[in-house]
């Protein structure tokens, strides 16, 4: 996914857009789960990458209303 790549901190308490996401094993976490979004902040396209359980969840449940 193209995009600037950002850290969580980089992005808490701002509002962002949420475009598209990917799900992939984790390359840090033995049998771990890897969360990358692509979204729109400040008019700018980023990514970032967490091994967060509840934004994997949040993300999975509302991909049909994509982009949110």
């Amino acid at each position: 996914m193209p995009g600037d790549k950002k850290h969580l901190n980089d992005v808490l308490n701002r509002e962002i857009l949420l475009l598209d996401f990917r799900v992939t094993e984790s390359k840090k976490r033995q049998d771990g789960k890897c969360l990358q979004i692509q979204f729109l902040m400040d008019d700018q396209v980023c990514v970032l990458f967490t091994g967060s359980a509840v934004l994997l969840d949040q993300v999975k449940s509302a991909r049909d209303k994509l982009p949110f």
